[in-house]
């Protein structure tokens, strides 16, 4: 048995899963308290269930997300080294980001060395603020993690939490990796007090059968191994929309997946069961950052979105959301009282959604239903105006699939896969808008969950060599040895293979799960003086996102 939750800005969905069927599912508010809101969730879903019963726990969370919209980061320092080049004081972040002496060339040879005296001097200062966490970043460490290795060692007594740029990502870019770096680094004392938290709470209901946590690239990774990358765990939302869409709906074609909460609507582009993906890395907030992600767009557009007519009589809604709707004691009126004085929905007090819809319209003299219907209109175009704008963004700029190759064709929708709350009661005007054929698959409402939990383990290793320095590394492993230079490619897919599938099973995957993709083949010759005197080899390899090889859509 399998138990997924997913908390969204407006619910937190629990669902049940076992031998392929759904046993049961369960919505609650989200509360501030997120803590909170999953011990209310977790205790409603297992309440009639043994938990030793339950195999598989997998959990997506908006708290990374939160946290880094809301600028509640712990305050950390950044210890920065670059050499020659553009500025790195241009990509400062936090209260006390110091740059030291130090450098390595774009090969990792080192070309100024350390000043042990000038690091001491920047930790001290970053201590001196009170400040227990800090991010290590050197220019090229991808190639060579020897200068942030170092400086580890010489400031570890002076923090508690301390994190490497190396390890982010095998993918050079400097700024990238400060920031991605920077934000483990903040995000980790509140993560490990969420995982300490939530494993109690599993502890106490006796639930002891291995845990995992949804990334934004749509994979899943043990909860506790999770605390070695905290920022992974951001915008697991819309990650959890596209699973479930492939869960609920096998997206043959070129499908357009829709989620429409009550806060927001996120959507993605899915090729033949194949979600596209960003090329760099996503964004979270004002960070551009180096974590793999699906390539989702969201919008403040959502059942319980504020409802507003402005001075030429046009209605807008959203992007706020200010509670529950009118019918449900809400004070501002929302779709989901054009739903309910439409009967396309039948909750809350329908008396109190029509008297909204009346007042609403009375501006523009329109009655209560003729005010419903041009909401749901509005909202449908707008949604579809979204998604046009979408599709248009991702066709004006290079976008990997999953499997990281170039997706040169055009992308142009053919169907709609449309989940969430009110999709049932939206679907027909963004079809009708969109004049596309569309489909809301059974469980559509708890889409979310059911993605999170059917979710496998993914992960990416990057392994860089060059048999004239006679180096190895694999930076998201940690892992560098000396090579003699008669290493090949063979001998790079021979070592790349096993460490990825040492990494997939260090987070959590089943032995027999285990399918990795190599996206990214390189060797190059390094001439001097007429003559090879080496080769430059990289290689990249990915365990795809996908769903449990056990799952089979039965219902």
């Amino acid at each position: 048995m399998i138990l997924g939750l997913d908390v969204g800005g407006t619910h937190t969905d629990t669902v049940l899963i076992d031998n392929n069927e759904i046993l049961a599912v369960n919505k609650i508010p989200t509360e501030s308290n997120l803590v909170q809101t999953l011990k209310t969730a977790i205790n409603q879903a297992i309440s009639d269930v043994d938990p030793f019963q339950i195999e598989r726990l997998v959990f997506s969370t908006t708290m990374a997300t939160n946290a880094i919209i809301q600028n509640q980061l712990v305050e950390t320092g950044m210890i920065i080294s670059a050499g020659p080049g553009i500025d790195p004081h241009l990509f400062a972040v936090g209260p006390a980001y110091s740059l030291v002496e130090g450098s390595l060339d774009h090969q990792g040879i080192e070309t100024w060395p350390l000043n042990k005296k000038d690091i001491l001097f920047a930790a001290g200062q970053i201590k001196n603020k009170g400040i227990k966490t800090i991010g290590i970043v050197s220019k090229f460490s991808v190639h060579n993690p020897i200068h942030e290795i170092q400086i580890k060692k010489w400031v570890t007594k002076e923090f508690q939490h301390i994190f490497l740029g190396h390890s982010v990502s095998g993918s050079l870019n400097f700024p990238r990796r400060i920031t991605t770096t920077y934000l483990n680094a903040a995000l980790s004392k509140m993560h490990n007090e969420f995982t300490a938290a939530l494993t109690k709470i599993l502890d106490e209901k006796g639930c002891h059968a291995p845990k995992f946590i949804l990334k934004p690239d749509g994979g899943t990774v043990e909860l506790s191994k999770s605390n070695l990358f905290p920022a992974r765990t951001a915008q697991s939302g819309p990650a959890a929309s596209v699973m479930g869409a492939l869960a609920l709906d096998k997206c043959k074609g070129t499908t357009l997946a829709l989620d429409i909460g009550g806060t927001t609507t996120d959507m993605a582009v899915i090729v033949d069961g194949v979600p596209l993906r960003t090329p760099f890395g996503i964004r979270l907030g004002n960070f551009h950052t180096l974590i793999r992600s699906l390539m989702t767009h969201s919008i403040g557009l959502g059942g319980d979105s504020e409802i507003k007519v402005n001075k030429n009589g046009i209605f807008k809604i959203g992007p706020l959301r200010k509670g529950r709707p009118v019918a449900l004691g809400g004070k501002v009126p929302t779709p989901t009282d054009a739903m309910i004085t439409l009967d396309l929905l039948n909750i809350g007090s329908k008396t109190a959604a029509i008297k909204a819809m009346s007042i609403l319209g009375a501006s523009i003299d329109l009655d209560a239903k003729s005010t419903a219907e041009h909401v749901m209109l509005e909202m449908g175009n707008a949604i579809a105006q979204s998604v046009k704008s979408f599709v248009n963004y991702i066709n004006s700029r290079p976008v990997y699939t999953i499997k990281e190759v170039f997706y040169e064709q055009k992308i142009e929708p053919e169907r709609l896969v449309i989940i969430g709350g009110p999709a049932s009661q939206l679907a027909k005007y963004i079809g009708e808008s969109l004049n596309l054929p569309y489909e809301v698959p059974a469980h559509a409402e708890m889409a979310n969950a059911i993605g999170a939990a059917l979710a496998r383990v993914t992960t990416e290793i990057t392994l860089q060599a060059d048999t004239r320095r006679g180096t190895v590394i694999i930076p998201e492993a940690c892992f560098s040895k000396a090579i003699d230079p008669a290493f090949d490619m063979d001998d790079a897919v021979r070592l790349a293979s096993s460490t990825i599938r040492e990494q997939a099973l260090k987070f959590g995957a089943d032995p027999e799960e285990i399918e990795f993709s190599v996206v990214e083949k390189q060797n190059f010759n390094m001439i001097r003086n007429y003559s090879r005197v080496g080769q430059n080899i990289r290689l990249k390899l990915c365990i795809n996102p996908g769903l449990l090889p056990e799952w089979k859509r039965n219902f």
